[in-house]
């Protein structure tokens, strides 16, 4: 987790979207159940819309990490290292937003069932 070398801040960036992508796919799915509400404003108007949906959470965001990771290979040792906080921190608040989904949607299960 504290390794700052470029290989292991791709391997970070990878969960980073893959943790993005599954925000979605969660979101959608629990507010399709009308059981939940999206909690993110900047989100709200999105999530209605499957293009701006796609756009926003899948297409930008891959572009913007091939973009950041792409400058990131010149970057010096203290820029990586600085990089690194940011990933870590990035990384914790989406483990975060997708354990309160799986724990949404187990208590959903359970109310339903």
């Amino acid at each position: 987790m504290k390794s700052y070398h470029l290989d292991n801040i791709k391997r970070k960036f990878q969960f980073i979207y893959f943790f993005n992508v599954m925000d979605l796919i969660f979101t959608v799915l629990l507010l399709q159940t009308g059981y939940f509400t999206e909690m993110n404003i900047l989100m709200v108007k999105v999530v209605k819309s499957p293009f701006a949906s796609i756009l926003i959470k899948i297409i930008l965001p891959a572009l913007l990490l091939y973009y950041v990771y792409r400058k990131m290979k010149y970057a010096n040792e203290s820029q990586l290292k600085d990089s690194n906080i940011a990933i870590n921190f990035s990384l914790i608040i989406y483990l975060l937003v997708n354990l309160s989904h799986l724990v949404w949607s187990g208590l959903l299960i359970i109310h339903l069932f």
